[in-house]
Order: structure tokens, then sequence, then C-alpha cells
């Protein structure tokens, strides 16, 4: 394998026999280019040095690295690299590169879902837009802050409480719910401060699901249905699948997903669509053109006995779907650790957690000495456990209970972060 960290045009190793069709993948781990290479392909990995890890040079057949590239950066590379080692397709299944690929395949007209579907989930502005436009119902009133007296309009359109978040964001990073007038004093200074950049949407109120789909030729499948946990500010907490609810309201949910795919032109592959079951029924919250994140892709692994990066992997090689694993799991659940804001004195108990029954995964995330930043994003989580059961409440309280025998203790520090651990 040859590893390019900043070269002007990537090449095949001198003598090197390309397999099959060649495959560029952005990001992730190894599980998607190890499935690529199972089917043949010639598999090329662009990401950044430090992501890179023996692993990857183990799954791959080259590695294309930049340490701090651009999204046109990319693009340029990626064209360069094409007439050398001809590409088949393009993917990832990481957050910050979805534009990336999108627009590199666009470039080379390599196939996957149009660029402008992929451009309307990333811009939670453009989705509200497109729904609001295509969909008879079900639509969420929302309005890009460009001034403070947007929000003013926008509160005075709706009414308290509404929801305040970044127009191109992830892992509930930076979201807020403005419940009072000082909260919306507090918006106007963001909106301020961050003018066009903040998508201000109606609050809607009941418990939120993920709907984990894949699809084929504009059919998008079901794979499972996915319960959710959130704390203070909409930062995901907990998850469970299967998702605990009556018949009606999974055909809802599920209709509703296909129904918004559908309006987003969504052809090919794996979304990840988040949904809140209100009194008036399914509202989507947002939708991504990839796996979910926070390990549900292993909770439906572990209860479908499929692994939706497998079923991107044939689907790109145009081979048959992977059936799935004898013998699944009933349910799986994962939660995470959380912990008060200040520098971790003590963690402790990750290995008793391990060893109790039905756990799966541990993925301890602080360690003594790091700064635990308050709770605004995904990132901010200290940990989490994973166990599988026969039923969804066994599954929740096998990794709860687990996650109770971790102790992490925090000092106040002298200077209080406000950067997340993912951004670090």
């Amino acid at each position: 394998m040859t590893a390019f960290a900043s070269a002007p045009a990537a090449s095949v190793p001198a003598g090197a026999q390309q397999r099959g069709p060649s495959v560029l993948v952005l990001g992730g781990g190894t599980r998607l280019p190890k499935a690529l290479r199972g089917h043949g392909m010639y598999v090329v990995y662009g990401g950044t040095p430090d992501e890179f890890t023996s692993a990857h040079h183990d799954a791959c057949d080259e590695a294309w690295l930049l340490p701090d590239g651009s999204e046109d950066e990319w693009v340029r590379r990626a064209v360069a690299l094409h007439q050398v080692v001809p590409l088949h397709r393009v993917v990832t299944v990481r957050e910050r590169f979805l534009t990336a690929a999108a627009r590199i395949g666009d470039v080379l007209c390599l196939g996957g879902n149009p660029l402008d579907t992929v451009w309307t989930l990333k811009d939670k502005s453009l989705m509200r837009r497109r729904a609001e436009s295509v969909m008879e119902s079900g639509a969420v009133r929302a309005r890009l802050m460009h001034t403070p007296d947007d929000v003013d309009a926008f509160v005075a359109r709706v009414g308290l409480p509404v929801v305040l978040k970044p127009r191109d964001g992830s892992g509930s990073e930076d979201i807020t719910i403005v419940r009072d007038e000082d909260a919306v004093r507090s918006a106007r200074q963001r909106v301020g401060a961050l003018p066009g950049v903040l998508l201000a949407e109606e609050f809607l109120d009941g418990p939120e699901f993920s709907v984990e789909t894949f699809t084929y030729d504009g059919r998008h499948q079901i794979l499972a249905l996915t319960e959710k946990f959130t704390a203070a500010g909409a930062v995901e907490v907990g998850h469970v699948v299967p998702a605990r609810i009556g018949a009606d309201d999974r055909t809802a949910l599920e209709e509703t997903t296909r129904r918004f795919l559908d309006a987003m032109g969504f052809v090919e592959g794996p979304a990840h669509t988040e949904i809140i079951l209100t009194a008036n029924g399914p509202r989507v919250v947002e939708s991504h053109n990839r796996p979910g994140g926070d390990g549900i892709v292993d909770l439906v692994r572990h209860v479908h006995g499929v692994d939706i990066r497998d079923l991107l992997a044939a689907q790109i090689a145009g081979a048959e779907a992977p059936a799935p694993t004898a013998d699944p799991a009933g349910a799986a659940a994962t939660w995470f650790l959380t912990a008060a804001p200040g520098v971790a004195t003590e963690v402790s108990g990750w290995e008793a957690a391990a060893n109790r029954p039905g756990v799966v995964a541990v993925s301890p995330g602080t360690r003594v000495g790091d700064t635990v930043s308050p709770l605004r994003g995904s990132g901010d989580r200290c940990g989490s456990v994973t166990a599988v059961a026969a039923t969804p409440d066994e599954a929740l309280r096998r990794a709860r209970s687990a996650l109770a025998l971790v102790t992490l203790r925090t000092a106040p520090s002298a200077q209080p972060s406000t950067e997340s651990r993912e951004g670090r």
C-alpha cells in the first residue's frame, strides 16, 4: 500500500495489480473498506493522518491522507486521482464528508444520491423549505435567522417554546430550546453574532425516534426503529432497538419516513431519519444520507443480524445483499455516561461494567486529567455501555445498571472548557 500525505496526484504503487473497480472511501473505520475488498473492489481510503491506523493499512489498497484538506481540496485531489486510478464510486459514512463525496460523485458522474439531495439534507434550512414545498402535510415551521428581529418575528408566529440550532450541525451540538423571554434575549444575541447560521423551528413535543433505512432504486427498506432518550438541550443519552411502540405508531413512523425520503429525492443507500411522535402525528426533525451514529449501526446489527455498512458495500459492488445472521438478539440498548463539568479526578468501574450479563461493549471516553465539558453535544458525553437482551426493557436495564458501576468524579477546572472532546 502507498500512503499519500499531500502529493499533487496519487498513483498506484509500481508493479501493483488493481484487483477490481476502484472505490474512494472518505473517512470512517475499517468495516466498510473490508467489506468492499471482500467483493473484489480496489479500495482507496481518504482521510487525515491521525485517523489512519494500522487496521486501515490492512483494510485498504491505497491511502490518500490530507492533514487539513478543505472540501474543495478533496474534490480537486479526487479528480486528479481519477486520472490515474479511475474511480467506480466514492462513498462515506461520515457526516463531515457527505457533501465532499457527493460533489466528487457529481463531477465525475459516478452515480449515487443527487448532489442536490445531499446538500438539502445537510443544510436544515434547505431541507425545511423543500419539505414545506413538496409535502402535503407534516412540514415543520422554520425560518433561517439573519437578524435579531427575525427571532421576535418567528416567536410571534409560532409561539414559545421554539428550537434554535445550527443550519448545518450534527451530534445535537449547540441546540437551544427557547422557552421564555430571557431565552429570547439570549437567542437574539446569538443570532446577532451568527447571522445566517442559525435556524429557528417550532418546538415538537413528544417521544423521539429514528428510522434506519436502506434504499434501493428509490425503494426505502425499513431496517429498524430506534427509541431515543435525551437530556436537557436535546443531547441524546440513550438508544434502544427495537423501539417500544405499538403497531399503529410504528406504521405511521415508517410511512412518514418513506414520504420524506421521496420528497428529498433519495434514491440509494443508508439513511438515518429522526422523528418526534407528536400528538398530531410524526414530524421529521432531520435526516442524513448515512447510517445512524452513536453506535446505532451496532444496535441494528445485534438485533437484526445485518450490518448497514455491509449492505452499502454490496450495493456499490452490485452484489446480493448479505443474509442476516442465524441467531440475532431480541433487543439492544446503549446508555451514555455524563458527568459534572470539570477535570476528571477519578475514573473507575469500566471492567466491572464489561463483565455484567448481556454487556457486549463498553466505550470509556474520559480518562483522569481530561476536561469534562458542559453537556452541549454528543462529544461531551464520557463513554457508553451497550447490552443485549430478549426485550427492549431488559436491554435498557442491563445497559443502565452496568453503567451505574462506573464512577467518574470531577473537580472544578481553573478555566472551564467550552470545547467538546469531539471537536478536539
